[in-house]
């Protein structure tokens, strides 16, 4: 009996430990499953920031690399309209200095009023020395004489000089009644206004046509899918641009897409810019030409649709042959 006692005492005690132990490796499982979910839910905080952080960069970056572009075409511009100004000037400034002597580049001067032809320059002094009517040239006799003197006089002699055939040169316009410098400056002046006009009258098109645009509900597109490509390519980096959901198809390989009128002003804008980024340097005729027809299509239909109409526009791009037309044989 006493030995039984003393196997159920044992028995007691075995069990007492094993459930102490068992306690035990319980929370240390708790604890440990605590310290690797704060990990995890920290790892993961983090990982949220970081893309977040991320993707901010990402579209501060397209958003400056959009108004970059934006900006292109227009500084573009400046710098062509510059170099014109500079070109025109060059020559202005070129046919001034063919009226003085000693330019490699004389040309002929306007005889004085006393009937006397001017004087050559020092290097054209041995040349012919007689005038149109084969009479001896008496400014061309004295220059000639005073080469050798004009040679060691230097400097301040070749600038009273061409101070002189200056003056002459300005006096000869002034009596035709017209002044050397506005006479030089004429063109600039001129080429520049017809330029400012030219641009001025393009925005002002551009403006109605954009008006236009922005009182259209829906404007339904029926195109290739090769330049409903192209169109997208082109308009996604404008803001006002709404790419559709899914394009239907017309057959063909035609497509119908349905825009809305903030989507109609961005493929306006788009097409514009490409339009002006690509005709005056050359660099893609074929981007010059699809984006000019698309501007000018949407532009003449937008022009052409009646308020009264409840049906939306449809602009259709497929210029086919007439039932009655026939084929070149």
């Amino acid at each position: 009996m006493a030995r039984h006692n003393d196997l159920m005492t044992a028995l007691l005690d075995t069990r007492r430990a094993l459930e102490e132990q068992t306690t035990a490796l319980g929370e240390r499982v708790d604890a440990s499953r605590r310290e690797i979910t704060d990990a995890v839910a920290t790892q993961v905080s983090d990982l949220h920031a970081d893309n977040r952080e991320t993707r901010n960069r990402v579209n501060n970056a397209a958003a400056s690399l959009s108004e970059i572009n934006k900006s292109l075409p227009s500084l573009r511009q400046d710098i062509a309209d510059l170099a014109g100004t500079v070109d025109t000037l060059r020559t202005a400034v070129s046919e001034l200095f063919a009226h003085l002597p000693g330019s490699p580049i004389a040309g002929p001067v306007p005889a004085s009023s006393d009937g006397q032809a001017s004087s050559q320059s020092p290097h054209e002094a041995g040349g012919a020395d007689t005038g149109p009517d084969g009479a001896t040239d008496a400014g061309s006799a004295v220059m000639t004489a005073s080469a050798p003197a004009a040679a060691e006089a230097g400097a301040p002699e070749d600038a009273e000089q061409r101070r002189t055939a200056a003056e002459e040169v300005a006096a000869t316009l002034a009596e035709a009644g017209g002044d050397p410098t506005d006479a030089a400056l004429e063109p600039t002046s001129s080429a520049s206004e017809r330029d400012s006009n030219s641009v001025r009258d393009s925005l002002a098109r551009h403006d109605n046509v954009l008006d236009s645009a922005a009182t259209v509900g829906t404007v339904h597109l029926v195109c290739h899918r090769d330049l409903w490509d192209f169109v997208q390519e082109h308009a996604t980096d404008i803001s006002h641009f709404r790419a559709p959901a899914s394009p239907c198809e017309e057959g063909q390989d035609r497509l119908r897409i349905v825009l809305s009128g903030r989507s109609v002003i961005g493929v306006l804008i788009a097409m514009r810019e490409t339009q002006t980024k690509n005709a005056k340097y050359g660099e893609d005729d074929g981007t010059w030409a699809l984006s000019g027809a698309v501007y000018r299509r949407l532009a003449h239909d937008l022009a052409t649709t009646s308020r009264s109409d409840t049906e939306p526009l449809t602009v259709v791009f497929d210029d086919g042959i007439n039932e009655g037309t026939e084929l070149p044989s």
